[in-house]
């Protein structure tokens, strides 16, 4: 099994979800690698708060193909701690894309997002391009 790689942000469900051929593409070229992929209970809880009842229990087990990362005790306070600075710059960054994020930059994972501009602090990759 490889090493997680990619971090998958909420967007990359949605754009499947949606069947956006791109992102399913780029998801399905991973396919005979597995353990590079991961995603987060971060992720886990902002696609959840917008799926429909009766799409929950497919996405539940299509979610636990993957690698869910936890928001540790340590990813909370680089989080806290990259939102401070971005407020400083006078840039707002959602809690969730911080918390997310922060589990990329502990882990030196690249997070995987159609919006990139929501993690200017990490490395990321746009699967739709």
């Amino acid at each position: 099994m490889a090493d997680v790689t990619y971090l998958l942000d909420t967007t990359v469900f949605i754009d499947v979800s949606r069947g956006n051929k791109a992102v399913i593409d780029w998801l399905i070229s991973w396919a005979d690698e597995p353990g590079v992929l991961a995603t987060s209970t971060v992720v886990v809880a902002e696609y959840f708060s917008g799926l429909p009842i009766d799409k929950r229990n497919q996405a539940k087990d299509y979610l636990l193909a993957f690698n869910v990362l936890p928001v540790t005790f340590e990813d909370a306070v680089r989080a806290g701690e990259i939102r401070w600075d971005y407020a400083r710059k006078g840039i707002t960054l959602a809690l969730a894309d911080a918390l997310h994020g922060a589990i990329a930059v502990r882990r030196g994972l690249t997070v995987v997002t159609s919006n990139p501009a929501h993690f200017p602090f990490v490395s990321t990759f746009n699967p739709r391009k």
